[in-house]
């Protein structure tokens, strides 16, 4: 757009909700990518089939950093010298400190996969699966000091089907977030900093990182209890249940009605749980 002046964004994101943010961002005529700020992974990305935000980067002629922390004397002095009118977060895994809030004129924002105040923290789709919400969505809010309780800008919801797993559930919510950037754009397109809505913290709750242990399937725990861990925990960190003395991975699940008596019932690829004739068929991970 020429005689017009660019928004100038540096993007800290990881592979996964990053990429189409930065798609988005480059789409955007109004919008300069000045720099990405990302993380280099050793292995394929673990959620959905999804190439690493680097590659993306260096294919599109993005200028990238990755491994650096952006709070210290070399990030700032990068940050300074990419000059970002707005900084946007999306999934970042680093705490932001003041020195890095107060550079862009303005502000940092953050794209969190929850409908704020609930579920603040790291894992909220996590959460949100394993407590059968029927709802989730996306929260565009200002980074402060705070936890995930900046004024919120934008906010869109998304159903949450009865097949969604987190790895389904972070692809669709990753696919809103870059639907929103237009929306985005226009709110600082004047380059004019919004006020956002303040949060009712009354309504908070916190989605902490699930571990090994959540994934752990107990038959006494009923059913249900397991099809909501299936759904809330793969592809991570995993679930798996207890057979006699091993402990198998199951990544998938069905659900039947079965007359045998209570109990497992294991095959090459399936382990049935079945109690009071209401059964689940967990699959072997192959």
């Amino acid at each position: 757009m020429a005689g017009i002046d660019k928004l100038r964004v540096v993007l800290f994101a990881l592979t996964g909700f990053g990429n189409p943010v930065l798609e988005a961002l480059l789409q955007e005529p109004r919008v300069k990518v000045a720099a990405v700020f990302t993380v280099k992974y050793d292995q394929p990305f673990p959620h959905y089939e999804e190439r690493q935000l680097l590659e993306l980067c260096h294919e599109r002629g993005v200028t990238c950093y990755y491994g650096v922390r952006v709070s210290s004397d070399e990030g700032i002095a990068l940050l300074r010298q990419h000059s970002p009118d707005l900084i946007i977060v999306s999934t970042f895994k680093q705490i932001l400190q003041e020195n890095v809030l107060s550079l862009p004129r303005l502000g940092v924002v953050n794209f969190h996969p929850s409908l704020l105040p609930r579920y603040r923290g790291p894992c909220p789709s996590n959460a949100a699966l394993y407590n059968d919400e029927p709802v989730t969505g996306m929260t565009i809010h200002y980074v402060t000091d705070k936890l995930d309780e900046g004024n919120i800008l934008l906010q869109r919801s998304l159903p949450i089907t009865a097949t969604d797993n987190d790895g389904r559930l972070r692809q669709k919510l990753a696919k809103l977030s870059g639907e929103l950037i237009p929306e985005l754009v226009d709110m600082f397109a004047n380059f004019t900093k919004p006020a956002g809505e303040p949060q009712d913290h009354r309504l908070a709750s916190f989605a902490p990182k699930p571990t090994e242990v959540d994934g752990y399937l107990e038959p006494t725990a009923g059913i249900d209890t397991i099809r909501r861990q299936m759904r809330a925990f793969n592809p991570l960190p995993g679930a798996s249940i207890l057979v006699g003395e091993r402990r198998v991975a199951v990544d998938r699940f069905d659900l039947f009605r079965d007359n045998r008596p209570n109990g497992l019932y294991e095959t090459n690829d399936a382990i049935d749980v079945i109690h009071a004739s209401q059964a689940i068929r967990l699959y072997k991970v192959r």
